[in-house]
């Protein structure tokens, strides 16, 4: 007898650990921290900060924060390197990342994505009166956003024997205006947005260097039972037309087909 009771306390201490061991889901953590962290870099239309209110705005600043409400939490944006998403997304510092990610085959490696929501290129973009042209552009200083396509595109397709790689794409731009890089590389959502306005007034899309298609999606940690989620709440926001209508307010064009 007391060797069946020894045996039975052993089982039931195993059991007890494999339970502790477990841990919670990605939504029961969420939903306990009543928070969910979203990993960004400013990049407008995507993600960036409002001027007048300071608060986060954008394409996908706003969805984040309809998915964060849908799912009874608030929702803490934070500003990642684009270099360490993957580090930021497993190590637990961020749930998402959300912020004009293009889904590729080696990321999904690492990373589960959502379902595609939105589309994309890569552009390059000079100062306006420049005498690049696109078959220039593999001897000029490019300057690119590091860990992101527009990089991979430079190294990959372009061939460019100068690369700048910088923290972010604005960055990037920053560069050409500054005259320290002759070009960049970025996506053409952002480009669209500021290129020839405001601050970037004197740089202009060099005309006919547009590389590849891409799409757009939300980078989870592998198995995260946040996808489900996630995938409902875009495809309910396309059935709906509230997402076209964030895309018409942003300038952001969506890839209908996963949608449906």
């Amino acid at each position: 007898m007391k060797k069946i009771i020894a045996i039975l306390m052993v089982a039931i201490m195993l059991f007890a650990l494999a339970s502790c061991g477990k841990g919670k889901s990605d939504i029961e953590a969420v939903k306990e921290a009543n928070k969910l962290v979203v990993g960004v870099t400013v990049y407008p239309p995507m993600d960036y900060i409002d001027e007048d209110t300071g608060e986060w705005t954008g394409f996908d600043a706003e969805l984040a924060q309809q998915f964060a409400k849908s799912l009874g939490v608030n929702c803490q944006i934070v500003i990642i390197k684009w270099e360490t998403k993957v580090a930021d997304l497993k190590g637990k510092q961020i749930d998402l990342i959300w912020n004009g990610m293009t889904a590729t085959e080696e990321l999904g490696k690492e990373i589960d994505f959502s379902v595609s929501y939105a589309k994309n290129a890569q552009v390059a973009v000079v100062k306006k009166g420049s005498s690049l042209t696109k078959d220039g552009v593999k001897d000029a200083k490019i300057a690119v956003e590091n860990g992101s396509a527009g990089a991979t595109v430079a190294e990959e397709t372009v061939k460019g024997t100068k690369i700048n790689k910088v923290t972010a794409m604005v960055d990037a731009l920053n560069e050409v205006k500054a005259g320290t890089s002759d070009v960049a590389i970025i996506d053409i959502t952002m480009a669209q947005s500021v290129v020839g306005k405001g601050a970037y007034d004197d740089l202009e899309i060099l005309d006919g260097a547009s590389y590849g298609d891409e799409i757009f999606a939300v980078g989870l940690r592998k198995g995260s039972d946040l996808k489900e989620e996630l995938d409902k709440f875009l495809k309910a926001k396309y059935a709906d037309g509230s997402l076209a209508a964030l895309a018409e307010k942003y300038g952001v064009g969506l890839n209908t087909d996963a949608l449906k």
